[in-house]
């Protein structure tokens, strides 16, 4: 009975987490700049993680994602940068950029409309 307590208490712990995670990061302004895939990796007993770069006022930032089960579709992605916290950036999947597309010095404030468009 001890055990089936521990197991429960472990997964509330772990969902309310996640969500008070969530909810902290949707909070963050943000801006949008175009990031570069990388090398993917996967450590053991975890899940399949990629590096990216992108150039956020002129310096190049580093940061991956758990690709999960995204496919990769393009080399070149829209990347969301929280100003305050620019090393929790995330690769925006749904939104591939040609190679031809170049991003502002600070980035778009939103997702760009002619982007949305291709969705």
């Amino acid at each position: 009975m001890k055990l089936a307590l521990k197991i429960i208490f472990v997964l509330l712990f772990a969902y309310f987490g996640n969500q008070w995670y969530e909810d902290r990061y949707r909070s963050f302004e943000k801006n949008y700049v175009i990031g570069e895939l990388g090398a993917t990796y996967r450590m053991y007993g975890q899940g399949t993680s990629i590096d990216f770069n992108f150039k956020y006022y002129g310096k190049l930032k580093t940061a991956s994602n758990y690709l999960g089960t995204n496919e990769i579709k393009s080399n070149k992605y829209l990347i969301e940068v929280p100003i305050k916290d620019i090393e929790k950036s995330r690769i925006l999947w749904d939104y591939p950029v040609p190679d031809t597309l170049k991003a502002p010095y600070e980035g778009w404030d939103e997702i760009p409309e002619f982007l949305k468009n291709n969705e």
